[in-house]
């Protein structure tokens, strides 16, 4: 049985932060890939941040710590995507 991927996708208002996000991220020691935004949830070009659901709430700490929100936060599950913050 194929197991359903579930990820957190963090999306913000552009590249710029996005890689202010990447820079936070890495500094940080968190776990996450930067991957296109899915066009089930934005039909715009862009990149938005990925992570493992159980690490988001974390992840979006650190980045609040820094000033950087996202605006939205979407739970992947297989090719479902639920707007969560």
């Amino acid at each position: 049985m194929t197991e359903i991927r579930r990820t957190a996708i963090l999306i913000f208002p552009s590249i710029h932060h996005v890689l202010r996000a990447e820079k936070i991220l890495k500094r940080s020691g968190q776990e996450f890939d930067l991957v296109p935004v899915p066009k089930e949830v934005n039909p715009d070009c862009g990149m938005a941040v990925e992570t493992a659901p159980e690490n988001a709430e974390l992840v979006g700490a650190v980045l609040a710590q820094a000033g950087l929100l996202p605006e939205a936060v979407y739970l992947r599950q297989g090719g479902e995507f639920t707007k969560t913050g």
